[in-house]
């Protein structure tokens, strides 16, 4: 078989093509199954005495001056929910130390509950509940949002949750506090305002069902990039970013642990395989080791990515510059799924190009202390549990408690996790409803039109995607934003698509350490144009969305073009009907040659050569010829593909494949492993479909697939 070059994307690096109707990845939960709600210390241990006080210190501290309350109540619901977490696992402490008919322990559990009681219980008392955030239904987006940012119109509003900016991070805070309530008091689960309220906040950020009518199927995480995207409505040039990856596994964790508390094994599976491959994308991606091959060389240096965009990564984050901000950022909050990134090997790289140049006397001592649990406890647990006990309880990470600290670096957290096999299940479908009842309106007032970002088209119906690649193209403001269709960069100009892809990396070194790349993006020149020559005016909208990709259109009564549109898709294409003449163009020219009937290529001003396909809708070659400005000589009632050609091989394996068109995408998530990509093509039907993959997508890339291309090298 003749190889196709791998294609550079904007980010993660190179992508290799798989030629297949049907993707089959292999996953094994048994690592993130076996997590529990605190790492084991054994009984022997001689620190367990010495835990024993810190713990009861640490409860004495929370509930001097009802400070628990404080952090449980704290205004918006990412501080509330960092409290919350704080206060749950020195409850666990409490039990793991005194038991749990102890009085310390149920008094804590009690905390949890009456704040909890704060969230769920409409007829909670206001006095008592001073300070707890509050949240609508969004009624257009389909979402849970808070209401003092929609109230302002301000998307800055913690963290920007009004705008479904870090949902994922906010929620998965309150999802791990209750199923450690839920295991320190059981009858807990039989409040079903309890119950019905952690379960929205599931359904709002990861739910499975696509026959949920209240949530789009999985908001934030994405099952090709195989990670969550934070960044919601607001309409972004660089595309959607994430930067907290340990904020990500938080919530991950949270479903495998709520699935287990009430016993909705489904649930438990399916957020162990979540975070099993959100986990593999971490290693392999966004923590960098020698080696890495999904950045620049002088990138990889920095040992974490920072703000990781689809179309740019920045050594920094949002609110800070400083090495401990960058790299604390992916170690907060404390919890047993840091074991499954943060390994030993990569935190000694981490320590010795980075880190070990940090004063942590100089910074402040919440950031210290999360260096030291996030870094030095796994690398040297007996030096970070001394520098641990010079902190004060109140100057640690607002998420963090002293004793939680402690115990962890007791733990020696750096240790390989025990062997653990996953049960093994029959295949049945994870994907299943979580509840479809509609969020209490007590507690989620119903609400339309977003103060900012109303959905522009109302073409779409139901809950949308809000943290979707695609989702810049739902919001007016973001009309003119580009889209990150991997590794297509896709936009408007004048009611014709601009493509471009596969564009040089603009590098911008560290001033200070000129070896280092502080940050890089493609550079993105239009490379061709995909138009209709009857549709001058009409106005681009999203009709379809799914999981992996959006259908846009641009119409004119009966003159329909639609392009549909997916991560990862080997060509573009344009769907034309209803008497519409295809156009591939460009302002500054164009040179075009006709292979035989139906194949073209095509190179613009700049050498750059595209294959250009013209289908009818049966998929096969049409009897067309393109004009000197790349218009068609008749309507077509079909489809015309592109696709980038980077070497002379490329055009062979690009030829043999165009004839299936890819129109459609559906996700199977199995018990026994499996997460199935299933394509619905068009066209012609005995062509296999040809797809891009990530290089992160091979290890786990069943052999029911058959590569394409050379190895990545």
């Amino acid at each position: 078989m003749a190889g196709l070059t791998p294609m550079q994307a904007p980010t993660k690096g190179k992508m290799q093509a798989l030629e297949g109707d049907r993707w089959e990845l292999l996953v094994d939960p048994s690592a993130a199954e076996s997590l529990g709600f605190l790492p084991e210390i054994p009984k022997t241990s001689p620190k367990r005495e010495e835990l024993k006080s810190e713990v009861l210190k640490s409860y004495q501290y929370m509930k001097d001056f009802d400070r628990h309350r404080s952090m449980m109540l704290a205004g918006g619901f990412y501080t509330s929910g960092k409290g919350f977490q704080k206060v749950a696992v020195v409850c666990l402490l409490l039990e793991e130390f005194y038991g749990l008919e102890s009085n310390l322990t149920e008094d804590c559990t009690a905390w949890l509950l009456n704040a909890f009681r704060c969230y769920y219980d409409p007829e909670a008392d206001s006095q008592s509940c001073q300070n707890a955030p509050a949240s609508y239904y969004d009624e257009d987006w389909g979402g849970i949002v808070e209401r003092g940012g929609w109230n302002k119109a301000d998307c800055n509003v913690d963290y920007g949750n009004a705008c479904f900016n870090d949902h994922h991070y906010h929620f998965g805070y309150f999802v791990v506090s209750a199923a450690i309530l839920a295991k320190l008091q059981p009858s807990i689960l039989e409040n079903q305002m309890f119950v019905s309220y952690v379960d929205t906040l599931v359904r709002n950020t990861a739910n499975p069902s696509s026959e949920d009518p209240y949530f789009p199927q999985f908001r934030t995480f994405d099952w090709f990039d195989l990670h969550s995207w934070s960044h919601g409505i607001v309409p972004s040039h660089d595309g959607k970013d994430q930067e907290s990856t340990s904020e990500e596994l938080n919530l991950l964790y949270g479903l495998t642990l709520w699935g287990r508390m009430t016993e909705n094994w489904a649930l438990q599976r399916l957020g162990a395989t979540m975070l099993t491959l959100a986990a593999h994308t971490v290693r392999e991606i966004f923590l960098m080791k020698d080696g890495n091959h999904f950045h620049p060389a002088g990138f990889v240096k920095n040992r974490v990515t920072g703000i990781f965009l689809q179309g740019k990564v920045d050594y920094t984050t949002w609110f800070g510059s400083k090495p401990e901000h960058i790299h604390g950022i992916q170690m907060l909050p404390l919890s047993p799924a840091l074991q499954l990134t943060r390994t030993r090997s990569f935190c000694q790289q981490e320590w010795d190009s980075i880190l070990s140049e940090v004063d942590l006397d100089s910074m402040t001592k919440a950031w210290a202390s999360v260096l030291l649990t996030g870094s030095i406890a796994i690398l040297d647990p007996d030096r970070a549990f001394e520098k641990l006990k010079e902190i004060n309880e109140a100057d640690l990470d607002g998420g963090l408690s002293r004793a939680w600290a402690l115990y962890w670096a007791s733990s020696e957290p750096g240790k390989p996790l025990p062997n653990f096999t996953a049960e093994k299940s029959a295949q049945s479908s994870l994907l299943g409803l979580v509840s479809s009842a509609a969020p209490d309106k007590r507690l989620f007032p119903r609400k339309q039109g977003h103060p900012v970002y109303p959905p522009v088209h109302e073409i779409v119906t139901g809950p949308k995607a809000t943290n979707k690649f695609w989702a810049n193209w739902l919001v007016k403001e973001g009309m003119d934003f580009p889209i990150f269709a991997m590794p297509y960069r896709l936009s408007w100009k004048q009611q014709k698509l601009q493509i471009s892809a596969g564009g040089d990396l603009n590098e911008v070194f560290e001033a200070s350490n000129p070896d280092r790349i502080k940050t890089y993006t493609m550079v993105s020149i239009e490379d061709f144009f995909l138009s209709a020559h009857e549709l001058p005016q009409a106005v681009p909208a999203v009709r379809d969305q799914g999981l992996f990709g959006a259908q846009a259109e641009l119409q004119d009564g009966e003159a329909i073009l639609t392009f549909p549109i997916f991560s990862g898709m080997a060509y573009v294409t344009g769907c034309y009907s209803g008497g519409l003449t295809p156009e591939v163009s460009h302002p500054h020219g164009l040179e075009r040659r006709k292979i035989r009937q139906g194949i073209w290529s095509f190179k613009n001003r700049r050498g750059i050569e595209y294959r250009v396909y013209v289908l009818e809708k049966d998929g096969t070659f049409a009897d067309a010829d393109f004009d000197a400005l790349g218009q068609l000589n008749r309507q077509l009632n079909g489809y015309v593909r592109l696709a980038q050609v980077l070497a002379p091989g490329d055009v062979e394996v690009l030829d043999r494949h165009a004839q299936a068109v890819l129109v459609g995408w559906k996700l199977e998530v199995n018990g026994n492993g499996t997460v199935s990509y299933n394509f619905e093509k068009a066209g012609a039907q005995n062509v296999r479909l040809l797809h891009w993959a990530y290089g992160h997508h091979l290890p786990l890339v069943s052999n029911t697939s058959e590569l394409a291309n050379h190895p990545l090298v």
